[in-house]
C-alpha cells in the first residue's frame, strides 16, 4: 500500500478550472489518483470533492469550506493514501485515546499519564498524524464527532474532531470498563469500522483458563484454582510446599499473599506484614475476609531464582508493530523489595536481564535460559493468548519467572502495562541522555498507523553491484 506525507493548506486552489482540492502532480502519479470527483475522508468525516493536479511542492491545497467540513486541524503533517475501490482519498493516521477523566491541572491533564501522551503526540508530529485524548462523555454520535483534547504549541486544549480511525483503550477503571454504557460504545465504534484495541483489562482466571486450553501453553502454567471451600485449599497445600493467593482482577502486586505451612501453623504474608494461623479453617476464614466476596486464586508456589534473598522475575513488553505483528519491545528483570512480590510499584528494583541471569540463583542445573529464550516465550504467550481469548489487543506486559532448574513459568499477563517513566538506574559516573520518545510509544504509534491503513513500508533492499572481473581491472590499470 502506497501513501505520501503532506500538509493541508486551507486556501482556494489556483488551478485552471474550479476545484476543491489541488494535489501535487507527483502525488497524483504515485498514488494513481484520478483527476475527478472523489470522496475525501478524515476520521469519520467524509465529503465529495473535485480533485485537480498542481505543478509542484508537497502541500495539498484545499478550500477552507472543505477543510472545515472535514474538521481538519491546520498545520499538522498527515499521510495521504488513495483507495481505488471506494474512490476515497484518506488522510491520517488519526489516533484516539479513551481515558476515564481529565485532571484539573492544564499542565498535566492526565496525571501520571501526561508524559506518555506528550510523547505520543511528539511522535505523531514527527512522523505525521493527529492524536486526540477523550472521555466516554465527549463522543457525539449524532454528529459523529468527539470533543477531545489535542496538544497545540505545548498546551492541551479541547477541539471538536471527527471520530478517530482507531482508538487505544486506557480506561483506568475496571468497573467503568465493564459497564453497559461502555460496552455499547465499543460496539458502536466497531459498527463504524473504528478499530478499538486493548479492549479490556485481563482477569487472571480467564487468562489461565484460556491458555489451559492450548496444549503448547500448559508447560508454562503453574497449578491454579479459584479459592473455593476448605478442601480445595487443603488439596493445594498437600501438593505444594507453599502457595500464592492473588485477586483475579488485581494488578501491580496489590492484594497478593504467600501461604506457607510451618511447624506452628500456616503463615499468611504480604509485602508489608505476616500472620500465622493455627489451623486451615482459620486461614480459610482470613482469606475469605481479605477477598470481601471478590474472586481470589490459589496458585502453586514456585522456587524462583533470587538475588540476595529477594525474588526475581522478568517483565517483557510485547506489542504489535507497524505491520500488525507481535514483537518484543523491551525486557527487564525485577528484583523484589520483599519476599512476596517483585513489582516496582511495591518497592522492587530493576536490573538488566543478562545481569540478573548471571547474579541470581541458586541454580540446580546448568540449564539457564537465555534472554532470547525469554523473549520467544513471551511472544508465544501473546500469540496463544490472543488466539484463545479473542478480542483486539496491541500490547501485553508479560511476567515470567525462572525456577532454580531453569524452567520458565508464566506468572501474569497485563493488557494495560504501566506507562510510568521509571527506568533502570544509571551507572555511577554516567550522565542521563536527553529523553526521547520511548520505544513502546513509537511502536504504539506504528500499530495505530497500521490500523489507519498506513502500514510500515519496508525499505527495498539495494542491489549489490557485481564485482569487476580481475582481468578487466588489470587491463584498466595497464591503460
Amino acid at each position: 500500500m502506497s501513501y505520501v506525507r503532506t500538509m493541508i493548506q486551507a486556501l482556494e486552489p489556483r488551478t485552471a478550472e474550479q476545484c476543491d482540492v489541488a494535489i501535487p502532480q507527483s502525488f497524483i502519479r504515485q498514488l494513481s489518483i484520478p483527476a475527478d470527483s472523489v470522496v475525501i475522508q478524515f476520521g469519520s468525516q467524509t465529503h465529495r470533492a473535485q480533485v485537480k493536479g498542481r505543478e509542484a511542492g508537497r502541500v495539498v491545497q484545499m478550500t477552507p469550506t472543505l477543510a472545515r467540513s472535514l474538521l481538519l486541524p491546520g498545520g499538522v503533517p498527515l499521510l495521504m493514501r488513495y483507495d481505488a475501490n471506494s474512490m476515497r482519498l484518506i488522510f491520517g493516521p488519526y489516533i484516539g485515546v479513551l481515558v476515564s477523566a481529565y485532571g484539573k491541572d492544564p499542565q498535566v491533564p492526565f496525571g501520571s499519564f501526561t508524559p506518555f501522551f506528550n510523547e505520543l503526540v511528539d511522535i505523531s508530529r514527527q512522523h505525521a498524524g493527529v492524536v486526540s485524548v477523550f472521555t466516554f462523555h465527549d463522543v457525539d454520535w449524532e454528529t459523529k464527532t468527539v470533543r477531545g483534547m489535542i496538544r497545540r504549541n505545548g498546551n492541551w486544549q479541547l477541539r471538536t474532531l471527527p471520530l478517530p480511525q482507531s482508538i487505544y483503550n486506557r480506561l483506568a477503571s475496571r468497573q467503568r470498563e465493564r459497564s453497559e454504557s461502555v460496552e455499547m460504545m465499543i460496539k458502536r465504534f466497531r459498527e463504524h469500522d473504528i478499530a478499538f484495541f486493548n479492549e479490556h483489562f485481563l482477569n487472571k482466571w480467564h487468562v489461565h483458563k484460556a491458555l489451559s486450553s492450548v496444549p503448547e501453553a500448559t508447560e508454562f502454567l503453574p497449578k491454579t484454582i479459584c479459592l473455593g471451600d476448605l478442601n480445595d485449599m487443603k488439596d493445594m497445600l498437600d501438593q505444594h510446599r507453599f502457595l500464592y493467593a492473588k485477586p483475579a482482577n488485581g494488578s501491580m502486586g496489590k492484594g497478593v499473599y504467600r501461604i506457607r505451612r510451618g511447624p506452628s501453623g500456616y503463615q499468611l504474608a504480604s509485602s508489608y506484614s505476616a500472620k500465622t494461623h493455627k489451623d486451615l479453617p482459620s486461614l480459610h476464614r482470613a482469606l475469605k475476609k481479605i477477598g470481601q466476596g471478590k474472586n481470589y486464586l490459589l496458585q502453586q508456589g514456585l522456587k524462583l531464582i533470587r538475588s540476595g534473598g529477594r525474588t526475581a522475575d522478568f517483565r517483557v513488553l510485547v506489542q504489535k508493530n507497524g505491520n500488525g505483528e507481535w514483537a518484543v519491545t523491551s525486557m527487564v528483570a525485577r528484583i523484589g523489595a520483599g519476599s512476596v512480590v517483585s513489582n516496582v510499584a511495591r518497592g522492587g528494583t530493576m536490573m538488566q536481564v543478562k545481569q540478573a541471569l548471571a547474579v541470581c540463583g541458586p541454580w540446580a542445573t546448568n540449564m539457564k535460559p537465555s534472554p532470547q529464550t525469554l523473549q520467544r516465550t513471551a511472544l508465544s504467550v501473546a500469540e496463544m493468548l490472543e488466539t484463545s481469548m479473542g478480542g483486539q489487543y496491541a500490547e501485553f506486559g508479560i511476567d515470567l519467572g525462572v525456577d532454580i532448574h531453569g524452567h520458565i513459568w508464566l506468572l501474569e499477563v497485563n493488557s494495560k502495562p504501566s506507562k510510568a517513566t521509571t527506568s533502570l538506574n544509571i551507572p555511577e559516573g554516567q550522565e542521563e541522555v536527553p529523553r526521547r520518545a520511548r520505544p513502546s510509544v513509537r511502536r504504539l504509534y506504528d500499530y495505530a498507523k497500521f490500523l489507519g491503513g498506513f502500514p510500515k513500508i519496508k525499505p527495498t533492499p539495494k542491489k549489490r553491484r557485481k564485482p569487476l572481473a580481475t582481468k578487466s581491472l588489470k587491463k584498466r590499470n595497464r591503460r
